[in-house]
C-alpha cells in the first residue's frame, strides 16, 4: 500500500491521555458518536509547500477528551483511527458525494467534515 493513503502514517493516531483537554463536553461529545465523519489532512512544508495529504472516512465510535476513535469505512475498513478531540474543527457536511483525491474513493452525504493543516517544522542546523 502506497504510505501517502496509510492511514497509520498519520502523526494523530496516537495516545492523546497525557494530553486531554481539560474543559471537554462530554455530553456535547456524545452527540457526535454514531456519525459519519470525511477526514482531510495535509501537511505542509516550507513556505506552505504541501507535502502530503490524506483522506480518511468512517463512523465515530467514542468521543472523550482523550481522544476521538473512528472506525475506518473505505479502503481502510478494518482499521480503527484515533484522533485529539478537536471537535471545533468539525464542520457539517454539505449532502452530496465527495471525491477524496487520495484514494479515489466517493463518499455520499457524510454527517461532518474534519480537515487539518499541520506544518512541519524542518530541524535546525547547528553549525
Amino acid at each position: 500500500m502506497n504510505s501517502r493513503n496509510d492511514s497509520r502514517d498519520i502523526a494523530l493516531n496516537e495516545n492523546f491521555s497525557e494530553n486531554f483537554i481539560e474543559d471537554f463536553d462530554e455530553d456535547f461529545a456524545d452527540g457526535f458518536i454514531g456519525k459519519y465523519l470525511l477526514v482531510g489532512i495535509t501537511r505542509t512544508g516550507n513556505k506552505g509547500k504541501v507535502l502530503t495529504q490524506q483522506q480518511l472516512h468512517g463512523v465515530i465510535v467514542a468521543a472523550t477528551a482523550q481522544c476521538i476513535e473512528i472506525e475506518l469505512g473505505g479502503v481502510h475498513e478494518g482499521e480503527t483511527w484515533r484522533m485529539p478531540p478537536i471537535l471545533e474543527k468539525f464542520s457539517p457536511a454539505k449532502r452530496g458525494k465527495y471525491e477524496l483525491k487520495t484514494t479515489g474513493e466517493v463518499v455520499e452525504d457524510p454527517d461532518f467534515t474534519f480537515t487539518l493543516t499541520m506544518p512541519t517544522v524542518a530541524p535546525v542546523m547547528y553549525q
